[in-house]
Parts: C-alpha cells; structure tokens; sequence
C-alpha cells in the first residue's frame, strides 16, 4: 500500500512493500527537473538525505538497460537503471510509468511509456535481473508509481492494437467509445509482470492528469510543462 512521508519536510509517496529499502516518488513539493528553473537545491537535498551522489538518465521511451557503474553519474538513451548495493538513482517522468524493482540488494528504476511498454521493457528488466544476479520473478518486489490514467490516456488505434499484443487479457486496461481509444499503461505494465511471475507487486492509485494526482504530480497531457516527478531509489 503506498502512503505519503516526508523527506526534510517535503511531501513523497512511498510504499510498505519496500519497507526497509531508501526509496520514494516525488511529488510538486521537490521538483528534480525543471526546463524552466534550477532544481539543482532539490536533488542537493535529497543527496544530503541519502547520503550520496544519484545517478540518472536521458529516457527516449525505448527499453535499453542500463547497469550503473562507479563514477558515472549520467546515461543518455537509456529506460531502465540497474543498481546493486550502495548506490543511489533517480528517474524523471511526466505521464509515464515509473517502477521500482528490489530483492536483496539490487535494484532498478524502470521508465515505462507506451513505446516502452509495447517492447515490454518490464519484462526485460526481469531478464536483466535473473542474466545479471540469477534472481528470479517471484522474489522481485515491484512498486508502480502514479502515472496517466485509462481514462485520460487517449491512444491511436494502431497504439491500442500494439498493446493488447503484449497481455494475454485483451480487456483489463484497455477501453473503446466512440471511435475513441484509450490504455491504462499501469495496468498493463502489471499484467506483463504478472503473466511474467512476479508476485508481489503494489500499484500506486493516483493519475497524474486527473482528480487528486494531478495536484500531487506533474502531467505532460495536462499541464504541458517541463516539470517532472522523479522515483527514487538507493539500495
């Protein structure tokens, strides 16, 4: 179940099934990423919480992985973040889906948008987990942070199509009216992890575009700025 704390005062989601594991979604008190304004002050404190330098990425909405090695602290065109103990990332995201992986520690943050999400980029970073570490799915806790809703996500028919490929339930996070198509990418992202076996998963409720997310979070379809929210993990 996912419940805000605070990190020096500033409001973040957390979730109880990584009770124990330094992580946390951002929300507008801290923005790490801003086109328009320095937020260099945020990620500071948020290194002097941790207690450490972060790393983090360039996303293109792709599936590459990338494995954090010491003293890089940047990788360009890269989706997901593989970490191991002792090291910190951070992950920006706008409408997108962000994951956060864990089981003893290592980690992963995981940017899934819908191109991402069609070459099954969730997948993939299990692969990358069980290749690099022999863990398998079913010890592999996975947290979902807030994203765009079902209803808010609107999608071509192509999109659509696309990814109900990836899903053996063609209904569950898909919805059709009036020649209008639309996809619930957290749901989706779930369905792939579970058909995968992973079995411990906890999915944020809040979108970022509607009702009390979108107060909470930053939305590229609704408010179209250059701010994000971040996820937040050091293992």
């Amino acid at each position: 179940m996912f419940y805000f704390s605070n990190v020096d005062g500033k409001k973040v989601l957390k979730s109880d099934l990584l009770t124990g594991v330094e992580h946390f979604f951002t929300t507008r008190d801290c923005c790490l990423f801003s086109k328009d304004k320095d937020m260099s002050e945020n990620r500071f404190f948020i290194e002097k919480y941790l207690g450490q330098r972060m790393v983090t990425n360039q996303p293109v909405h792709g599936s590459h992985i990338e494995k954090i090695v010491s003293d890089k602290f940047f990788y360009e065109e890269t989706d997901a973040l593989l970490l191991d103990e002792g090291k910190a990332a951070f992950m920006n995201f706008g409408d997108c889906v962000p994951m956060i992986y864990y089981y003893n520690h290592v980690g992963m943050i995981v940017h899934g948008g819908w191109r991402g999400t069609a070459l099954k980029i969730a997948v993939k970073a299990l692969d990358r987990l069980k290749a690099d570490y022999g863990i398998m799915p079913c010890d592999v806790k996975v947290v979902i942070g807030s994203a765009i809703c079902c209803e808010c996500y609107e999608v071509g028919e192509d999109v659509f199509e696309t990814l109900q490929q990836t899903v053996r339930d063609k209904s569950a996070g898909f919805y059709k009216a009036d020649d209008k198509y639309f996809v619930d990418l957290k749901e989706i992202n779930y369905q792939q992890l579970k058909n995968s076996g992973v079995e411990q998963i906890d999915v944020c409720p809040y979108c970022t575009a509607c009702g009390e997310g979108k107060d909470l979070f930053y939305s590229y379809r609704h408010s179209h700025t250059g701010d994000r929210h971040s996820a937040v993990l050091k293992v």
